[in-house]
């Protein structure tokens, strides 16, 4: 994991264990975020925390797409990722 890609797993640990009123370290990340209760609610709160955190644009069901902690903060710095090389090219 690189230095990014620990960068966004740990805010997204950090901000899904606030939705789910539970500590950063009680949070397995390989465990889908549904077992914690994350609803459509609160999976829609945390799509638009990603976009207003990392000023990227992602669909609504990135969350159900990438059920884990682990998974959803792969695709994450991938998109993150994605949006510096693009304006890096502008």
């Amino acid at each position: 994991m690189t230095a990014g890609n620990r960068d966004v797993h740990t805010w997204l640990t950090e901000r899904v264990a606030t939705y789910l009123r539970r500590s950063p370290e009680d949070i397995d990340t390989s465990v889908p975020l549904a077992d914690y209760g994350l609803d459509s609610l609160t999976a829609l709160a945390i799509t638009a925390d990603i976009e207003d955190e990392f000023e990227v644009t992602v669909d609504d069901a990135l969350t159900w797409d990438h059920p884990t902690v682990d998974a959803l903060g792969a695709a994450l710095s991938e998109l993150v990722e994605a949006a510096r090389t693009s304006t890096k090219q502008v």
